[in-house]
């Protein structure tokens, strides 16, 4: 476990995750409303007190306020930046009660509190675009390759070699997809269809409960197969590969390294990086033949478990295909990546109501400021990542049918809809006072979930 990085940097990397989401979130609101008309009285990152600030030449007033825990568009006819209507004697003319936001049809006030939500969204989407159009993706087949002790895999008749075709009824492409349903249901039991010697096999498996631990100290209950799903195929090689040099070809199975043998990928490392400097022997099956290398392992760095730099030999392979997207292609898999996002934190929530997951799993503004400055010092693809899946919660957070928040408001106009009227003023304003001291409530109990779980309180 390497130390988490110091005060500063946390604070730094939270306001820099914080910081430009709720800018893109308020921005949303503000250029739909401007769209459609609706003066906006004030635009503000941050709640509170204002502490730097200007008016441009529509009036608007720019802010930045001392609580930087979210921010707010308030719209001409708001009473207040949860968007309450004002009174009807606003001693308004008829030329300014044209360009507040409650006289608007209600298909575009739908529009406007809706387009935060939905540029966070999209945020994500070309993020994860982004990520997947530069680098593709690893692609690795979900075959057996060993067991963890005590697998419940294993014991409920998987054996080396089978290939996962299926969880559950839904087709498995690669180890990714089987992680997707596994690692979120501890203690559930699946049902797994395998391929094996040309048959397609199907066993029920319960999954095993394990507290994952990450090099931060952060701690997380998943599911677990207990099996290892790689393969010791080569998939790719990347720099000046040695092995590549050698003459091993994308597709060789290893079958072992100076005569010890080799069955998961995960050997490999341990049998080559103590190595640099050496000749070793590598044993390959290509189809039908069976083929012996001479591979000269190279040094090279790497970051260990503490984060520092250390020199191992490399003989530079990786596992799994790799798998690139057109413009078109990357969309789409950043579309697909953020829906799975908010699939898994829908997932998180319902166990946690089922009482499958701790309430101690909510984390706070305290929680996202740690993971904010453990990312930043991982490098800036991991930061921004992580500021992607942050931007995911903010859009999810925002869309519940709470009063206050944007799915509050959709909930109201889904009401006027049916209704063919808008609801009461005063229900609104009710409504939205219980809506924000729910609210409230929330966040000063994942606080304190977050303080409790420090260092410094025993957590």
């Amino acid at each position: 476990m390497t130390g988490s990085p110091g005060l500063l940097t946390t604070i730094f990397a939270f306001l820099l995750v914080l910081g430009p989401l709720v800018l893109i979130h308020e921005l949303g609101h503000y250029l739909v409303g401007r769209l459609f008309g609706v003066k906006a009285d004030a635009f503000s990152i941050g709640f509170g007190k204002e502490l730097a600030g200007w008016t441009d030449k529509r009036g608007t007033r720019w802010k930045l306020s001392a609580l930087p825990l979210g921010g707010y568009v308030q719209f001409s006819g708001d009473m207040n930046p949860s968007s309450a209507p004002g009174a009807l004697d606003d001693r308004m003319t008829a030329e300014e009660r044209s360009h507040t936001f409650h006289v608007k049809p209600l298909w575009q006030r739908a529009l406007i509190v809706l387009a935060g939500p939905m540029t966070n969204l999209l945020l994500c989407v070309a993020i994860f675009a982004a990520f997947y159009g530069f680098y593709g993706r690893m692609v690795t087949d979900a075959e057996v390759s060993a067991f963890a002790q005590n697998s419940p895999a294993q014991q409920a008749g998987l054996r080396i070699g089978d290939r996962i075709v299926a969880i559950d009824g839904d087709r498995i492409g690669d180890v990714r997809e089987v992680a997707d349903h596994t690692i979120y249901y501890p203690s559930k039991t699946l049902s797994i269809s395998i391929e094996r010697d040309g048959e397609t096999v199907t066993l029920p498996v319960t999954l095993a409960t394990r507290e994952l631990k990450d090099r931060f100290g952060n701690e997380a209950r998943i599911g677990d197969l207990g099996v290892d799903l790689t393969p010791p195929l080569v998939g790719g090689f990347h720099g000046d590969s040695p092995a590549e040099k050698a003459g091993l070809e994308i597709g060789d199975r290893i079958l072992a390294v100076d005569g010890a043998p080799v069955g998961s990928f995960t050997d490999i490392p341990r049998l080559i990086r103590p190595n640099a400097g050496r000749s070793v022997d590598v044993k390959v099956r290509r189809g039908t033949e069976v083929l012996t290398l001479p591979v000269a392992i190279t040094a090279g760095t790497v970051i260990d478990e503490q984060g520092k730099a250390v020199q191992v030999g490399q003989i530079g392979i990786s596992v799994g295909r790799l798998e690139t997207f057109g413009p078109l292609g990357a969309v789409r898999k950043g579309f697909d990546e953020t829906f799975h996002a908010m699939g898994t934190m829908v997932t998180g929530i319902a166990q946690i109501f089922t009482g499958d997951r701790s309430v101690k799993e909510l984390g706070g503004p305290i929680k996202i400021a740690q993971y904010s400055g453990q990312q930043f010092t991982l490098g800036w693809e991991a930061f921004v990542s992580f500021a992607a899946l942050i931007s995911i919660n903010l859009a999810f957070i925002n869309l519940l049918p709470i009063p206050g928040l944007d799915g509050g408001h959709l909930a109201f106009y889904a009401a006027e809809f049916v209704r063919r009227r808008p609801l009461g003023v005063r229900s609104q304003e009710w409504a939205i006072r219980t809506g924000v001291a729910l609210v409230l409530a929330l966040m000063v109990f994942v606080t304190v979930n977050d303080l409790a779980q420090l260092p410094i309180f025993g957590g």
